[in-house]
């Protein structure tokens, strides 16, 4: 997406257990100009596998080699971000369907 009103950022390390809620809830948002950011933070687990089940097109996903914590793997998704305003969300958070509106 080249300028959405909304980025969607979420890094993400070894959140299987709630992480297809997590992004259900954002996928089922009523406000639909936004990209949604995914930073796998070298997940050792099944997250990349969940993630990568998904085709919507607002998703991005960035892969880190390995683990390099949240506040380094937040500021890289940063840096792709284009849209007005930033939006966080943790991998174990669900999203009101108006959140975004």
């Amino acid at each position: 997406m080249n300028n959405p009103k909304v980025t969607v950022l979420m890094s993400v390390y070894n959140g299987e257990r709630y992480l297809r809620e997590a992004i259900d809830s954002i996928l089922n948002q009523t406000f639909t100009d936004y990209e949604f950011i995914i930073v796998n933070d070298g997940c050792t687990d099944s997250s990349r596998d969940i993630i990568t089940t998904y085709s919507d097109r607002r998703i991005c996903l960035i892969d880190n080699e390995r683990n390099i914590g949240l506040t380094k793997s937040l500021n890289k998704g940063l840096k792709k971000a284009n849209g007005e305003y930033i939006a966080r969300i943790d991998a174990d958070d669900i999203s009101l369907p108006q959140r975004l509106e």
